[in-house]
């Protein structure tokens, strides 16, 4: 057996029904895309693993998987099921210790942050190029009613390029208009990684259709004047896509070498300590968001400031007892369209207080980087262009988001 605690701890997964073979089944998946590939379990493997808390031991377990299911479960099988979790980096344990600390050091020591395939990224046949081309030119785009002063800031999806063309084509059909600022500043969420606090990596972004520079001057005087080094979990970019899909775009529209970038994820500001970091690591978002804002204006229209962000997650994939029904989705738009409401109003806390009083019910998952887009471009005027849900009925899901641009006012 290999060398895990007495007491083995599970990772934090998501576990979701599913079908095989037009049987029910369960699906225990990592969030955070380390381990080796989704597993299915029965509800009694499951029961097991709901175990793995770091405070039983294995004759706890045994012991306890017998009062409940009055059924043995002999040693050697539990044993094997442990190994094989460990095996797949499913346990926080030395194994898997070791591996983050090897794809850690090869992240920092890789010359540039590099993206997956073109397949994996959506792209059709003829290639990833001709596939957003299509998303530009076949999508109907809805266009500003306020066509007065530069974009200084827009709201685009993080969705796959599929469920969210139209308002990807909305934003960046626009921006296809205008001539390449010297930077766009991409704030995405930080779905899974490990900082509690504003995330920035010095790596460029070298994907499928090349090699975009990130602006190390302009982030290196963005810490300075926050006071603290952001990129000490810059890890947390490898598998992040919010911020991945942004640079993508701009990479087709304006060609990888005619602008940098200043990548930054954002963290939840709607737990217990607000905006503050909740280990107390890092900067404050409020105060970042504000730094951000003083250098955004001091660069003039030479800088942009995107948010790859979703909304809503909702369906009995995320875990809701309820299926999508018009009703459901109608309760969900009324919850988003507050929220977008807030956004237009251009005051943050107000926005915060929104998602808060509720618990964020609805799972939207890009806040941190929304409140930091309206905190630092308060000086903007933001006009939503389009609202979307990508329904999928059969998978137990329902995503939202909107397309949202930003004009100096």
């Amino acid at each position: 057996m290999a060398a895990f605690s007495p007491l083995p701890r599970l990772r934090p997964v998501e576990v979701f029904p599913a079908k095989q073979d037009n049987r029910p089944i369960l699906v225990v998946q990592d969030p955070s895309g380390l381990a080796l590939g989704p597993i299915a379990v029965s509800p009694t493997a499951l029961f097991i693993l709901s175990l793995l808390d770091g405070e039983h031991s294995l004759e706890q377990i045994r012991e306890m998987f017998e009062k409940e299911t009055r059924n043995s479960l002999p040693a050697d099988q539990l044993e094997a099921m442990i190994d094989q979790l460990d095996a797949a980096f499913y346990l926080d344990s030395p194994h898997f210790h070791a591996f983050m600390e090897a794809e850690i050091e090869a992240y920092r020591t890789a010359p540039t942050r590099l993206s997956a395939d073109a397949t994996t990224l959506g792209a059709d046949g003829d290639g990833l190029s001709a596939t957003l081309e299509r998303l530009l030119h076949e999508n109907e785009r809805v266009r500003p009613r306020n066509n007065g002063g530069p974009v200084a800031g827009l709201i685009a999806p993080h969705l796959d390029y599929v469920r969210g063309q139209r308002c990807y084509a909305d934003v960046y059909g626009l921006l296809a208009e205008s001539e390449p600022p010297r930077r766009a500043v991409i704030l995405g969420t930080n779905h899974f990684g490990q900082a509690s606090s504003v995330v920035a990596t010095g790596k460029d972004f070298e994907t499928p259709l090349g090699t975009t520079r990130t602006d190390r001057a302009f982030l290196d005087d963005l810490q300075r004047r926050c006071r603290c080094d952001m990129t000490g979990h810059e890890f947390d970019h490898q598998r992040e896509h919010s911020v991945e899909l942004q640079v993508i775009m701009l990479q087709h529209i304006w060609g990888p070498a005619s602008f940098e970038i200043v990548p930054i994820l954002c963290p939840d500001p709607c737990g217990p300590t607000g905006t503050l970091p909740h280990d107390g690591r890092g900067v404050d978002l409020r105060v970042f968001a504000a730094e951000l804002g003083d250098m955004v204006r001091s660069a003039g229209p030479g800088t942009i400031v995107i948010a790859g962000a979703d909304l809503s997650h909702v369906g009995p994939r995320f875990g809701d007892d309820r299926e999508l029904d018009d009703t459901f989705l109608q309760e969900v738009e009324h919850v988003d369209q507050r929220v977008l409401e807030a956004l237009a109003s251009g005051d943050p806390p107000a926005f915060l207080q929104i998602l808060m009083g509720h618990g964020n019910a609805t799972r939207i998952c890009s806040v941190g980087c929304l409140y930091t887009l309206i905190a630092a471009l308060g000086w903007a005027k933001p006009e939503l262009l389009r609202y979307h849900q990508a329904v999928n009925r059969d998978s137990g899901t329902g995503v939202t988001c909107a397309s949202v641009v930003l004009r100096g006012r």
